[in-house]
């Protein structure tokens, strides 16, 4: 049967409240395009290119036995997806490289735009080719690979035939072994920190891209957890002027909604995402260097987020009725509420018992009862869980103080048992890498196995030589021809991967972002005058 996705496939335009751009001549690509192929600021094809990122390596490919896409369209697209979408996200047998890193290890070693990857270190692709260049990639930071390298082979076009060859690609670390533990972590984690540093504007917010000045507040505030992982507060750090400046943007844009329309006009209201991630920000904020002025704006994010439930108990891209596509709540949105809705418990804000009681009948009506949260309570969407839904749900409960509740101990062990599979969400794939790994490393254990046992390939892929991280083509891109991780930019990806790897504090060292996974106790309700 059809699948049909209620998301645009250019929500980048439509979000932003532009019409679609017209396709474009191809440009030639080359370094200067890096990160997304946009030649000269001008987006290649009506968008910019969805690409897969080969890792410290410094370039991007695509699959050369398909056609890339046409360009964006806006509204509903219905399509019947074979299979489960693994030989997409496992990589292609081939890979055609369409952009190079500025003086990168692959540029250096004499990688050429256009050469087509076949295999590595002597072994053709079978299977997908993203696994083997990372594992590739990680036996040569270690150690294991002697002289640090990556051998490429490559076919190149030839005067009659293509050429075979190798690139011999350098990329000599330490301690890469392990990247989610240990040094490597922790190094990976620092060069994001200072990546964000440098692109943070004037105002203490991020440049705007998808969804106006929400997107610009949910960047910053994922920096802002980021600089909050890596140990820096308002008072202390290499960061700290930083989340001042980060504070200031998010308390005085959280809420402002200028995609808001007038009765009558389609609704593309998305101010619930700034507010939640904001309280997510400021309430970690608050937890490690409290600050009155934090404390006014995290309370007036709990206060926006209670008042604009919806009646149903769950929460929407923004009120204001149905969207432009049809729809009301996602659950993804009202996940990120709760979560919003608990940090500002740290403002002296207490949620309303009664808004709770609506989103956990919510939650559990949209589930099915396996605690997997389902996309909303609509006809065909029940049941529907994921663990991008139920893994930020579940982090909701945690900073309600709510762990122990029936329905989050349902969520719980959905997120145990799935926290893995991060390719079975819809959207944004780093958000469910994102809301899955923070759940996870909340859980440890099996959870936090599961979850890198998938992810570790995609992290050592994601990351690029300048310290950012990445987004890549996955099942759903690839079949819609439109990538939001993409559209938000590698601000958002790389954000959200340092998050994933900083969360967690360590003993006698970086001090994670307790508060957000639970590892604080909630704050005792306010007295009652």
């Amino acid at each position: 049967m059809p699948r049909v996705l209620p998301f645009a496939l250019a929500l980048t335009a439509a979000l932003a409240g532009a019409p679609c751009p017209a396709p474009t001549a191809r440009a030639e690509t080359g370094t200067s395009d890096w990160p997304f192929g946009a030649q000269g600021g001008a987006r290649w094809g009506g968008r910019q290119r969805d690409l897969y990122n080969l890792g410290i390596l410094g370039a991007k490919a695509r699959d050369p036995d398909r056609s890339e896409p046409a360009a964006e369209q806006s509204g509903k697209r219905s399509f019947k997806m074979d299979g489960d979408g693994k030989a997409e996200d496992e990589g292609p047998d081939k890979l055609k490289v369409e952009l190079l890193f500025p003086d990168g290890p692959a540029s250096k070693a004499g990688l050429h735009v256009g050469d087509v990857i076949t295999g590595v270190n002597g072994r053709k692709f079978k299977d997908g080719s993203l696994a083997p260049i990372a594992r590739a990639i990680l036996d040569a930071e270690s150690g294991k690979v002697k002289g640090g390298i990556v051998k490429l082979n490559v076919e190149r076009a030839g005067e009659k035939d293509p050429l075979a060859i190798d690139v011999v690609v350098t990329v000599v670390g330490k301690d890469a072994a392990t990247p989610t533990v240990g040094k490597m972590r922790d190094q990976m984690l620092t060069a994001a920190a200072e990546w964000l540093a440098k692109r943070q504007q004037d105002d203490g917010g991020f440049p705007q891209t998808l969804s106006g000045e929400n997107g610009a507040v949910c960047a910053t505030s994922v920096a802002g957890l980021v600089w909050l992982a890596a140990g820096s507060d308002l008072t202390k750090g290499p960061y700290a002027e930083r989340l001042r400046n980060a504070a200031t943007f998010v308390g005085s844009t959280a809420g402002v909604d200028s995609m808001s329309a007038p009765a009558g006009e389609s609704n593309w209201s998305q101010v619930n995402w700034g507010l939640a991630h904001a309280g997510i920000f400021l309430g970690e904020l608050q937890a490690r260097s409290p600050d009155a002025a934090v404390s006014e704006s995290l309370r007036k994010c709990g206060e926006s987020l209670a008042k604009n439930q919806e009646k149903s108990g769950g929460w929407a891209h923004g009120p204001g009725g149905p969207n432009g596509l049809g729809y009301v709540e996602l659950n993804i949105v009202t996940g990120l509420a709760l979560c919003g809705l608990g940090m500002a418990q740290r403002s002296g804000f207490e949620p309303p018992a009664d808004v709770l009681k609506r989103a956990e009948d919510y939650l559990v009506a949209s589930s099915g009862g396996d605690g997997g949260v389902g996309y909303s309570t609509s006809p065909g969407q029940v049941g529907q869980g994921n663990i991008g839904r139920s893994a930020i749900a579940w982090l909701g409960t945690l900073t309600l103080g709510q762990r122990n509740a029936p329905y989050a101990k349902k969520m719980e062990n959905y997120v145990r048992q799935h926290a893995g599979e991060v390719f079975g969400g819809h959207a944004s794939l780093m958000e469910h890498y994102l809301f899955a790994g923070v759940a996870a490393h909340a859980q440890g254990g099996e959870a936090l196995t599961k979850y890198w046992a998938v992810c570790e390939r995609d992290l050592v892929l994601a990351r690029s030589p300048d310290g950012s991280f990445q987004p890549r083509p996955w099942h759903e891109s690839i079949t819609m021809q439109s990538n939001s991780d993409v559209s938000f930019g590698e601000v958002w990806t790389t954000g959200a991967w340092a998050v994933v790897i900083g969360c967690e504090p360590v003993k006698g060292g970086r001090p994670g972002l307790p508060a957000w996974m639970g590892k604080l106790p909630p704050p005792l309700p306010p007295k009652k005058k």
